[in-house]
């Protein structure tokens, strides 16, 4: 409810119960104006629609009353709207339809002024139509229209008859002006009063005096004709009309102008008959207008303001031409530039450390103490003197160099350790590339290990530092690695000498290649053979090298610890007693001299074997044996010495007598033989007791059988043998002897 102080003195009881209002008995008259009138320049940035309202002797008790901004006609949906500061407990609505805000809420005159003052207007269009926008302040229940300076207000009231609808209005007044059917003269008022609709609604309007003969009925246009005929019919001198299609048509003797609601095209006149139709076209109630008549007091119950929409867009920095971005150095000339005009401009730095040179033109100097991201309030005014603000950020950087450690000249095995040796002052991002491909990125990763492989390729790393925004990149540089050594070899560990086969393969094409076999030698071949000799006692690992330089200067070396072991191999020696044997006494003391054996094998040459160290072996037979030793140790690695051990007689032992006519036939020749005497070089000579040769055998098969060379039987007696010969072992003998020969 609003309580209001009128200058009048009389209480209107209709007004009481129709709109809830209570007017105080008092002379202080009650006030919505404007003071200022003058249009607001609105430029890009919300303006005030009514900064210096004054509401007066105003009190809203009921929590739906309050107060209406309007847009008047024109309203450009979509384009115009308003917005506001929140002031106490008041309820805001915005009708984006219509173009107006209500606050609502219980409040004084000076919330309320306070609320209304604080309601702002702003262009959403990228591209706004200039021009004069008005606003109506009033109460909510009303609205009133600058145009016409008339308030309207739909009233509800299904099924109406326009006649009740004419008597109704004209009953009612709002705060002492006269109502009456709303009369609609011009878009403006049409487009205003349209908003207003709730629902099918009467205006004042009919051709009942004359069909064919609209004009208006009620107000101060009572008697204006404003057009003739039906729907084929025309305009009178001008007068404004809105028919829907095919409208009036007098259909079932319709005399009476309404505004349709939910047929047609909403908001377009119809003509229905006094009492309406059903359906869609019942009547919902009436427009009613207030203002213009005879009578009429001068109320100051609205209030205009205006905004004049310059066009004015706020000045837009060319990005393609203003820098934000500094790098290198604290001094820097600033370039300012504009899409949409030039602006006149004045650039404050928000940092008292931070100088401007030259703040009011276009290519002002700043000095900032250090590296850093700074902020400046650059003023202008365009040429509709429009001021704007904007806040602009400029980032002032250390200026990086993309340097890191790589030597040309140098060649680089498996895995490439990388290092930035430049400097940064700030956060930096790195980026490291690897073949023109992105290997790795982050945030101060200053070093980066990157695995060259061994592929026969070409190999390229880059760098690319970004320092907020400052960037670095180097050209790429190649990288030179060293051949890769693949090394695999037969029979790498066995007893001295081991014989060992080499491979060697590259990843790179080589153009030498150097062994170092560790034993003092060395090979130029590829694909080398070798021989490692072990003289010592114990195991000897051999570390194999190999030196490989390729076609590019890059040398590498691989070597592999231990690739061969050669096993010790034990040294086989004996002695033994007696030196010479004779079959009289054939027995032989062998003596182990062998060196670092620890097993032991014997071989006497007469198919009689022994493991014994120091064995005794006796022989059986006359004959020069050839005795051997093998000796192992404990790696199965063997060596063997053989030598002749010579068993032989110490003389021959022929009879001392023998008969011819002996019973036994081999008693009857005297016969001197024996094992191991060779036939050739054997001489057997008989001599008689005068010293004469009687007998001579050069075969020991062959011997003297008694007789003389004229082959008759010797005389008994003594005779002497003389006798010489070569043993097997080719040593030469002479014995002699006597015999008796008996008869």
């Amino acid at each position: 409810m609003r309580k209001i102080k009128p200058v009048f003195l009389i209480v209107f009881l209709y007004i009481i119960g129709s709109t809830g209002f209570v007017l105080g008995q008092t002379d202080d008259p009650p006030v919505i104006e404007n003071k200022n009138q003058e249009a607001v320049q609105y430029c890009s940035d919300p303006v005030a629609v009514a900064p210096s309202i004054s509401i007066q002797n105003i009190q809203i008790d009921e929590e739906g009353e309050g107060m209406k901004i309007s847009i008047s006609p024109p309203y450009k949906q979509g384009e115009d709207i308003l917005e506001w500061d929140e002031v106490g407990t008041f309820n805001y609505t915005w009708n984006a339809n219509s173009g107006y805000l209500e606050i609502s809420g219980i409040g004084t005159d000076s919330e309320y002024e306070l609320a209304v003052s604080k309601v702002y207007y702003h262009n959403v269009s990228a591209t706004p139509s200039s021009g004069v926008r008005s606003f109506s302040i009033s109460l909510k229940d009303a609205d009133y229209l600058p145009a016409t300076n008339h308030f309207y207000r739909f009233v509800a009231h299904e099924s109406i008859t326009w006649t009740n609808a004419r008597l109704q209005a004209a009953s009612m007044d709002y705060y002492g002006l006269q109502g009456y059917l709303a009369t609609i003269r011009s878009q403006e008022e049409q487009d205003f009063i349209f908003t207003k609709t709730e629902g099918t609604g009467w205006i004042g309007a009919n051709d009942a005096d004359v069909e064919g003969t609209w004009k208006w009925v009620e107000g101060p246009d009572d008697g204006v004709v404003f057009w003739s005929g039906n729907f084929d019919g025309s305009p009178v001198n001008g007068e404004y009309s809105h028919w829907g299609s095919g409208e009036p048509n007098n259909l079932n003797n319709e005399d009476y102008a309404h505004i349709l609601y939910n047929v047609g095209i909403r908001g377009y006149w119809n003509d229905l008959p006094n009492q309406g139709t059903g359906g869609d076209y019942t009547p919902q109630g009436f427009l009613i207008e207030y203002g213009g008549m005879k009578g009429d007091p001068e109320l100051k119950l609205s209030a205009i303001a205006y905004v004049d929409v310059l066009g004015s867009e706020k000045p837009k920095l060319d990005e393609t031409k203003v820098q934000n971005l500094f790098c290198g150095g604290t001094t820097h000339e600033l370039t300012l530039a504009f899409t949409n005009g030039n602006p006149t401009v004045k650039l404050v730095a928000l940092d008292p450390e931070v100088t401007v040179v030259d703040e009011i033109s276009y290519n002002p100097t700043i000095t900032v103490p250090s590296y850093g991201i700074y902020s400046f309030q650059l003023e202008m005014v365009d040429d509709d003197g429009c001021e704007y603000v904007d806040t602009l950020e400029i980032g002032i950087h250390n200026q990086p160099e993309a340097t890191f450690n790589l030597d040309s000249n140098e060649c680089y095995g498996y895995n490439l350790q990388l290092e930035f040796t430049g400097i940064t002052v700030e956060e930096a991002e790195f980026t490291w590339y690897y073949n023109s491909a992105e290997f790795t990125t982050g945030t101060d990763l200053d070093n980066v290990i990157i695995p060259l492989g061994f592929e026969n390729i070409e190999r390229t790393v880059a760098l690319k530092v970004n320092e907020q925004g400052c960037k670095a990149t180097s050209l790429p540089k190649e990288v030179k690695v060293k051949p890769n050594i693949l090394v695999s070899a037969e029979n790498t560990e066995g007893c001295s000498p081991l014989p060992v086969n080499f491979t060697a393969k590259t990843s790179i094409p080589a153009q030498s290649y150097l062994w170092d076999f560790a034993d003092g030698t060395s090979s130029a071949e590829q694909d080398p053979s070798h021989k490692f000799v072990n003289p010592d006692d114990v195991l000897l690992p051999f570390d194999i090298s190999l030196t490989v330089l390729d076609d590019k200067g890059c040398e590498n070396t691989a070597v592999y610890d231990s690739l061969v072991r050669v096993y010790p191999v034990p040294r086989a020696g004996f002695d033994f007693e007696p030196k010479e044997v004779l079959i009289t006494d054939p027995e032989i003391t062998f003596t182990n001299t062998s060196h670092a054996a620890t097993g032991y094998f014997w071989d006497f040459g007469d198919s009689t074997f022994t493991d014994e160290k120091d064995p005794m072996h006796r022989y059986d037979a006359m004959n020069i044996y050839l005795t051997s030793l093998e000796v192992t140790n404990d790696f199965a690695c063997a060596d063997t010495i053989q030598k002749n051990v010579t068993v032989t007689f110490d003389r021959l032992f022929p009879p001392n007598a023998f008969s011819p006519n002996a019973a036994l036939e081999e008693d009857r020749e005297f016969r001197i033989y024996g094992d191991g005497v060779l036939d050739e070089g054997y001489q057997l000579l008989i001599f008689n007791r005068w010293g004469e040769m009687i007998f001579e055998s050069n075969s020991q098969n062959l011997g003297w059988d008694g007789k003389m060379k004229n082959d008759e039987l010797a005389p008994a007696g003594v005779y002497t043998w003389v006798i010489q010969y070569t043993d097997f072992t080719g040593e030469k003998h002479k014995q002699q002897g006597t015999l008796t020969l008996l008869i």
